[in-house]
């Protein structure tokens, strides 16, 4: 029988033809043909996609240990979720290194839509030597579409190593009608409307987003204004060793102004701040 490694253009060039259950069939395949002697690392985040990739792969009945990195500002309904249904998902920094002591101490700027450095740090990493599972999917983005197949291997990055990727061509509906149908348990945060499940204000889910989120989690909005000022305060003055101009952080005279830059995208109109021109949208 084809798997998604072989069937890769056909499945291409079929424009979704295939039905949910020829792909949960190749799917379930895949994951039994390239299942390696020590089993997987399956790299589980508690949101829809990693619920169906730990599904597939209780299904194709393959070795598996499934893993959580723990950002410490997940929403408390996913924590909440991940412990009632998953209590066998192992979780990596439990000893609580919160992210946002290393947002407020890096040299970096805080993460924006454009520089999310932390998704390297605290989602990426784990699993080194192993061979993955993920829940990267085609349908979430054109940069997805163009760079990730049912099996890739990396050589450069914070991404290194062999990905298994068995749900790569699955389309919204599909993990839908796959969770649903099954009756596969799923973060009731969805049922209320939220599109995407991850840290608290992370940037990628844009000025709306991070306006949902923080009205909905008001204390993880204080908690990011203070890791982003206290980033302000470690790098006020310093110089950057190259131009010898001020780092980014130290064209702002103020954290609070800092803070609106990141927060609200607000550029300051005194002189020499040049923040407008180091934001991107």
């Amino acid at each position: 029988m084809q798997t998604l490694l072989n069937i890769e253009q056909s499945e291409r060039d079929s424009h979704g033809l295939l039905t949910l259950e020829e792909k949960i069939e190749m799917s379930v395949a895949l994951l039994r043909e390239m299942e390696p002697a020590e089993g997987y690392w399956l790299a589980f985040s508690g949101g829809k996609d990693s619920c169906v990739i730990k599904e597939l792969a209780k299904m194709a009945g393959v070795k598996f240990e499934a893993w959580f990195s723990n950002t410490t500002l997940e929403a408390p309904e996913l924590i909440r979720f991940m412990r009632e249904h998953h209590p066998d998902v192992q979780w990596r920094r439990q000893q609580k290194i919160a992210m946002l002591s290393m947002v407020a101490n890096a040299p970096k700027t805080p993460p924006t839509r454009m520089a999310r450095w932390c998704c390297e740090k605290y989602k990426e990493g784990g699993g080194e030597g192993r061979r993955k599972i993920i829940g990267t999917r085609a349908a979430e983005s054109a940069n997805r579409a163009a760079n990730w197949r049912p099996f890739v291997k990396i050589e450069v990055g914070g991404m290194r190593g062999e990905y298994l990727c068995p749900i790569v061509y699955w389309t919204d509906d599909d993990v839908w009608a796959f969770l649903k149908g099954r009756g596969v348990p799923y973060c009731a945060l969805y049922d209320e409307g939220v599109k995407r499940i991850g840290c608290v204000g992370c940037p990628l889910a844009g000025s709306e987003g991070q306006d949902r989120e923080f009205a909905r989690w008001p204390a993880y909005e204080k908690a990011w204004k203070k890791a982003v000022i206290a980033n302000w305060e470690n790098r006020r003055g310093v110089l950057n060793h190259r131009t010898g101009l001020p780092v980014m952080q130290a064209r702002f005279k103020t954290g609070e102004d800092f803070w609106r830059w990141w927060r609200y995208k607000e550029v300051p109109d005194y002189d020499n701040c040049q923040g407008e021109k180091l934001f991107t949208n």
